[in-house]
């Protein structure tokens, strides 16, 4: 290329480490460049939150019309802020790489509180504008209080130290980006699998002039075509309701080996509870086929979870929102098994709520000192949280294997002690060296089936006892009622018996209700 190209650019910190991104990357193409700084209509109000601002693209329109009259050759948009169709005459020539799609929960160190859900005190007062997160946010935790922040990314995290919030939420991808120090903060990441991300968070966008051949050829060769795969099914589910920051919308979609899983969450106004859905395809196409068919698909009238959800519970307040009579029936209880230490570990690791609470009922684990402590999954980790004041690994991956793989590396050297139940398949110790982990049995499980006297359009099943304790005494009158598994093991139970189940990804009641709407 011969010609000098004139990047156009917002003026704040991290859209213009976006443009000198992508003039680095430029100039490794022997291309020579400069960065010319558009201020929008996102930039000049900063008394609204996004979702009273008229209008879309208010962080891009002026940009955009730059690129049109030809001020500007290519214009550099973080995705997420564009919408979902493109002005006559401009196209997306090419994406970056995917950044971490997270949201970063930071929370001041005084409003830390890790034994309640997102990890800060009861009655917090939280700070975003972004309809999406203010939906999910108050799913998660409806005691808070939510007050509009804006302001780019420094500004923000100053309002955080300042005290105008006890919390605020932000795209993992500018801190990242912006390389910030955040070491006075607690910093939470947040699996997008559970608190979902919009549509191409953590993607730049390359735009430019549909006529402009030569750059367009340019951007090609910049592009990543895999990341642009997952937006384009991400942006045509966003497109499906209209989509931009004045809707609760989120949207990911990644690529796990060779299918794509997405999930989203929707609805009208950011005050009400709204829907999920997880799908699992092949095809792009495949996927927003199944998309438009959920979207005109009624919701099961009632549902039934084998345990007792705790009274914070998401299942239980997304159910009743949404109009599905949920029914909480366990088919075993819990009994603690009574144990002595017979040697000292390095590590404590925990699988499930019932291990924690069986095993710091014994008096022994008191004076258990200079161990660090391990949990499965965010829940298991908040029942920890009640009885340790640091908790050195949580397990977060999909399957045991990968955790006790990812743990492993960790832990390297050191001996683990695993409380279980006496029935326990013990799948993450046995992924472990065996000089490396202990099994200790500090609880058993006891059948305790019970007759149900009705059917259900959605059961969940969350342990291999309790399909046996629900079969013992019960069938599935209807063919066409869905099984929902939490867990291998559990899916493999009921594979055992002849049925088929949707397997949860990761132990969260966002992903059972995502699966019961799905």
């Amino acid at each position: 290329m011969t010609k000098r190209i004139i990047i156009g650019s917002r003026g704040s910190d991290l859209a213009l480490w976006q443009a000198h991104f992508f003039q680095d990357l430029l100039t490794s193409h022997n291309v020579e460049s400069e960065i010319k700084i558009i201020t929008t209509k996102g930039d000049r109000i900063q008394h609204l939150s996004f979702d009273k601002i008229e209008g879309k693209g208010f962080f891009t329109k002026e940009i955009e019309a730059a690129l049109i009259n030809a001020e500007i050759d290519i214009a550099i948009h973080s995705h997420k802020d564009l919408e979902t169709s493109q002005p006559p005459g401009l196209v997306i020539g090419g994406v970056s790489y995917r950044e971490n799609p997270s949201e970063y929960l930071l929370i001041r160190k005084e409003c830390r509180d890790k034994t309640l859900p997102l990890g800060f005190k009861s009655g917090a007062v939280v700070g975003t504008s972004s309809a999406r997160r203010k939906s999910q946010v108050l799913e998660l935790r409806p005691d808070i209080s939510l007050k509009d922040i804006r302001g780019n990314v420094p500004t923000r995290i100053q309002k955080l130290r300042d005290g105008e919030f006890d919390a605020i939420m932000l795209a993992a991808a500018g801190v990242i980006r912006l390389e910030l120090d955040l070491s006075d903060l607690i910093v939470c990441e947040l699996d997008p699998r559970m608190f979902i991300p919009a549509a191409a968070q953590g993607v730049l966008a390359y735009q430019c002039r549909e006529s402009d051949e030569e750059t367009k050829e340019l951007l090609s060769q910049l592009n990543h075509p895999d990341v642009a795969e997952c937006i384009r099914i991400e942006r045509t589910i966003l497109s499906k309701f209209g989509g931009g920051c004045h809707i609760p919308i989120g949207v990911y979609a990644q690529n796990v080996d060779g299918q794509f899983h997405v999930r989203a969450s929707f609805g009208k106004e950011w005050e009400q509870f709204g829907k999920r859905s997880r799908i699992k395809a092949q095809t792009g196409f495949e996927v927003l086929n199944k998309f438009e068919e959920l979207k005109s698909q009624a919701l099961p009238k009632n549902a039934l979870i084998t345990k007792t959800l705790d009274d914070s519970s998401f299942l239980r307040r997304a159910c009743q929102a949404h109009g599905i009579a949920l029914e909480e029936s366990p088919m075993i209880q819990i009994e603690p098994i009574p144990f002595t230490l017979k040697d000292t570990y390095d590590w404590v690791f925990f699988s499930s709520k019932n291990g924690v609470e069986s095993y710091f009922l014994n008096s022994e684990t008191a004076s258990h000192t200079n161990v660090k402590y391990a949990a499965y999954g965010e829940a298991t980790a908040r029942s920890l949280s009640r009885y340790v004041e640091l908790i050195s690994y949580t397990g977060a991956l999909s399957q045991p294997t990968e955790i006790a793989m990812d743990f492993a590396k960790v832990a390297e050297g050191s001996k683990v002690l695993f409380p279980t139940s006496d029935i326990s398949l013990g799948s993450i110790p046995s992924a472990l060296p065996p000089e490396m982990a202990t099994i200790l049995p500090v609880y058993k499980t006891v059948s305790k089936p019970e007759l149900l006297d009705q059917s259900f359009d959605a059961y969940i099943f969350t342990s291999p006892s309790n399909v046996r304790g629900f079969f013992e005494n019960n069938g599935l009158p209807d063919s066409n009622s869905k099984l929902i598994s939490i867990g291998e093991s559990t899916s493999n139970e009921l594979t055992s018996l002849g049925y088929v189940s949707e397997m949860a990804d990761f132990a969260h009641d966002a992903e059972l209700f995502a699966l019961v709407c799905s």
